[in-house]
């Protein structure tokens, strides 16, 4: 699963900056909840919310009776399930959003953190991983309007993050994906995105690679040839999945505004993953 680290985001205290995409995006978030936070740039009637159609495709969930307490702070939900749903509905399945808690000082010792999506009609229990990765599931409009996060854990003691990430595997990676990829986003954002969501979804620079190893190429025949087209490192750029203490691994971005032909192959090492690059972000 490639990931496109939109640019990723704490909430409620948005302390990554813009990190490509949803960083800024989310990190704006906090803000959107009160005003139109940073989802809202000047203008535009462009989109509508999405209709019956995208709740047809969403996620099935187990309803459940928890004793959990409700936190708008977490994240703004009724403005992130508007994205989530024009993603579904328009994104081809090229984009998801994932999601993650980090305990400020660390999970205590024995404990189960726990999450639920609670609506006017009901709870839904929200999976999470071992490692606090979660999705969050795609309620219709008018539903997920008046829903909220409601967490087991003391208010303020975690962050959450939201990183837009890519469904294409590094080794399925082409220019004509690329290419695919960037009309896509600009069309998500600047068309489909009513204003006030745009903040929350990133402005497309490029596709970003990060490997244990700078040692990528673009493979392509021409001709009855096969050619290769080393790739250089970008010492500026970051990788948005880095893990304190482990070594930083060396990125290397993809615009789709470069001349090779779209049938042009991405060759990475073993373990390397995609992630979305936006305007600005390193």
């Amino acid at each position: 699963m490639t990931t496109s680290t939109y640019p990723e985001l704490n909430l409620p205290s948005l302390s990554r900056g813009r990190s490509v995409a949803l960083l800024a995006a989310l990190v704006l978030c906090g803000a959107l909840s009160s005003a139109q936070a940073q989802t809202a740039p000047p203008g535009s009637a462009a989109s509508a919310p999405p209709d019956a159609a995208a709740s047809a495709v969403t996620h099935k969930l187990d309803t459940v009776s928890l004793t959990l307490q409700r936190d708008g702070s977490l994240i703004p939900y009724g403005k992130m399930n508007e994205i989530l749903g024009l993603m579904q509905k328009h994104g081809e399945g090229l984009f998801f959003m994932e999601f993650k808690i980090s305990f400020k000082d660390g999970k205590p010792a024995g404990f189960t953190p726990k999450l639920a999506l609670q609506h006017n009609e009901g709870t839904v229990a929200i999976p999470l991983s071992e490692d606090g990765i979660f999705r969050l599931p795609v309620l219709p409009v008018e539903l997920g309007k008046d829903a909220d996060l409601a967490r087991n854990w003391k208010r303020g003691a975690a962050t959450l993050m939201a990183t837009l990430r890519l469904s294409t595997p590094a080794e399925q990676l082409t220019m004509g994906q690329v290419r695919r990829i960037a009309r896509l986003a600009h069309t998500l954002r600047s068309e489909l995105l009513p204003w006030y969501l745009r903040p929350l979804f990133p402005q497309f620079e490029g596709v970003r690679v990060c490997s244990s190893k700078p040692a990528w190429e673009l493979e392509w025949r021409e001709k009855g040839q096969l050619l290769g087209l080393p790739l250089t490192a970008d010492p500026q750029d970051r990788d948005p999945d880095a893990v304190k203490g482990q070594p930083a691994r060396s990125c290397t971005s993809l615009t789709g505004q470069e001349s090779w032909p779209d049938e042009a192959r991405l060759v990475a090492p073993a373990g390397s993953r995609l992630s979305v690059k936006g305007l600005g972000s390193k």
